[in-house]
């Protein structure tokens, strides 16, 4: 932590003097003052200090370009409020939609928030509530830019509104937390693009807390955030860093730069009575600027972004994975992990040893071999296979750098099965047939590829008379051997198409005129299926009990491809045509994919037991 806050008062400091007398004091003194041991750490901190002082006059958090505004929802909620999950979905919804330009924070306040555990319950919480006007639960504000908290319905239609609009300043930053002393350096920069209308504006910081599992009434409306029986508590308001309302900085004119630093002990616990341990893996920290004080107005929230933490202890090797995100790729058998790791020591990594298991089971190994510098956070990719259906996967980190470590998390990943439409060409046309009930306007559908984009879409449709009416749809899309498709129907009031109100269905037709999709109307909220075009008389049919492991997927050059007694691999192109075949009689083998286009290929793998043939994209 010292450190860090040398690091900091270096830069401003010599900033101000612009002398190398003071640089020099300054390495002398940092070296004194942390104590080091070592030559190499010495030599690490001479070097750090070195860079630092070269990039003292710019800033080093910040963007300087002109950025859209982004959105945060301080939602007000509590323990004992049946409704609030459902706004807690609405939240979610929100940040998912505008990943890194939105952010949700709970703060739980008023009649609904209590003393029993989990207490959340803060008194800078309960001052922003009182300013905020709300008149009923679950309510929130949207960059506080209306004189009145909103409802849930509300929420996205003004967060887009704000994110059209050019932010009078950037906010960038990050903070750095002791897990031996529980403390935090928190380091922020706000740079003005243009000119706020007030002189003087107010920075804020929250610190929040994600995966605090407890009681909360009417859970069974997000059941997506019930664990283990227990609703997971997300983005918890647990103390404001600044004073309540932020602290004042100036001058608020077009190129200014503000470099604001702060030293945090973090409380071991928060919320008397019962109280809620702060855990230090699970803390986010917002800064926002605000162009008024107190309360809620027309444009009070200029901007606002999420500080980049990282965590350490004073040892030289020290790594935790901060987060664990499983690729959604269509039609394959293997998922890849995006594993994010920080490295919170003092040392470079350059090897970490992974051991993960699916659903409890028997662990399996997976080393990685590279450079995760220190006080950084790196990416570590490797693939699963995943049979179909929804599983637990636990990754843990078992060493770094040959260091014995502990650290896991556990994510919930779905792998969904798919339906292959045998084309007797290169395109295919497909008929999506689609019989309404009553209510037209509740329903949606779309059919989206393998990298996420609409192909088609439809309605919503317009109501029909009488109480049991029905109407037919059908809609032609054509399709390419070797596309990979999701249809996706949707019922806005969550009862299908439908029973009472008609006997409405949805099919979809190859060419041929076989149903290859036959779905009932009683799907409720959503329904989906997933569709793999192959060219007839191309393919041979999978042994699915096969284990075979292709990565990174995609990938820009070599793909690895790991199986038992392989025989033959071959590459295969959307047109059918064979590109590759290899003879190989090994487990594991490389094919370089960088002599390819851009696009979606089949890889054909023979082994002794039979043939698996899996999606490959190639991404240059």
């Amino acid at each position: 932590m010292q450190f860090y806050c040398i690091l900091f008062l270096c830069k401003i400091l010599i900033k101000e003097i612009m002398g190398f007398i003071a640089f020099v004091f300054f390495i002398i003194f940092a070296i004194i003052w942390n104590n080091i041991n070592t030559m190499k750490r010495s030599l690490a901190l001479v070097l750090s200090l070195i860079a630092f002082a070269f990039s003292m006059n710019a800033q080093q958090f910040v963007i300087t370009d002109v950025q859209k505004r982004n959105v945060l929802l301080e939602e007000y909620t509590g323990i004992n409020c049946p409704n609030c999950p459902d706004g807690h979905k609405y939240a979610n919804q929100l940040v998912e939609a505008s990943a890194g330009k939105a952010w949700a924070v709970n703060i739980h306040a008023g009649n609904y928030s209590s003393t029993s555990y989990p207490n959340f319950k803060t008194d800078d919480g309960t001052a922003i509530y009182a300013g905020a006007n709300v008149s009923g639960f679950p309510q929130g504000n949207i960059n506080r830019s209306t004189e009145s908290a909103l409802g849930r319905a509300l929420w996205a239609a003004n967060a887009s509104d704000q994110m059209k609009q050019n932010a009078e300043c950037n906010i960038g930053g990050q903070v750095f937390i002791d897990k031996e002393n529980r403390t935090a350096t928190i380091m922020v920069e706000v740079y003005y693009t243009g000119n706020s209308a007030a002189e003087t504006n107010y920075l804020n910081i929250y610190m929040l807390q994600n995966n605090i599992l407890g009681y909360q009434s009417g859970s069974s409306e997000n059941p997506d955030q019930i664990v283990n029986g227990k609703y997971n508590h997300m983005h918890i308001l647990r103390d404001v860093v600044t004073s309540t309302w932020g602290d004042a900085i100036t001058p608020t004119t077009a190129g200014t730069l503000i470099t604001k630093t702060y030293e945090y002990q973090i409380p071991q616990t928060i919320g008397s009575p019962n109280g809620v341990d702060v855990d230090l893996d699970e803390l986010e920290f917002l800064a926002f600027v605000t162009e008024q004080y107190q309360g809620v107005g027309t444009k009070p929230i200029l901007n606002v972004n999420e500080l980049v933490t990282f965590s350490g202890l004073n040892d030289d090797v020290y790594a935790y994975i901060s987060s664990i995100v499983a690729t959604d790729v269509l039609c394959v058998n293997e998922k890849m992990l995006n594993v994010n790791i920080v490295n919170g020591g003092y040392d470079n990594i350059t090897s970490i040893d992974f051991r993960y298991s699916v659903d409890g089971g028997e662990y399996k190994d997976y080393r990685w071999e590279g450079e995760a510098l220190s006080h950084n956070t790196t990416l570590v990719t490797f693939p699963i296979a995943l049979t179909e259906g929804t599983h637990d996967v636990k990754v843990e980190i078992v060493k770094a750098n040959g260091v014995e470590l502990s650290s896991s998390k556990t994510i919930s990943v779905t792998n969904e099965t798919w339906t292959e439409v045998k084309a007797s060409s290169d395109k295919e046309e497909l008929t999506i047939e689609l019989m309404q009930d009553k209510y037209g306007t509740q329903i949606t559908w779309e059919l989206i590829d393998d990298d996420y984009a609409v192909v088609a879409s439809g309605g919503p449709y317009e109501n029909l008379k009488g109480s049991s009416a029905s109407e037919l749809h059908e809609i032609k899309v054509l399709l390419s051997a070797g596309d990979c498709v999701k249809f996706i129907i949707k019922d806005s009031k969550a009862n299908g198409i439908c029973c009472q109100y008609g006997e409405g269905y949805y099919r979809i037709l190859d060419s041929k005129g076989n149903v290859v999709v036959d779905g009932e109307g009683a799907f409720g909220e959503e329904a989906s299926h997933v569709l793999s075009i192959v060219k007839d008389g191309d393919f041979i049919a999978e042994n699915t009990s096969l284990k075979v492991e292709l990565y990174p997927n995609p990938t820009n050059g070599n793909l690895n491809i790991n199986a038992k007694s392989m025989t033959q691999i071959s590459v295969i192109n959307t047109l059918g045509q064979v590109l590759c075949n290899k003879k190989v009689n090994s487990d594991s083998e490389t094919i370089d994919m960088s002599q390819y286009e851009d696009g979606i290929y089949m890889v054909r793998v023979m082994t002794e037991e039979g043939v698996v043939t899996r999606r490959v994209t190639v991404v240059k």
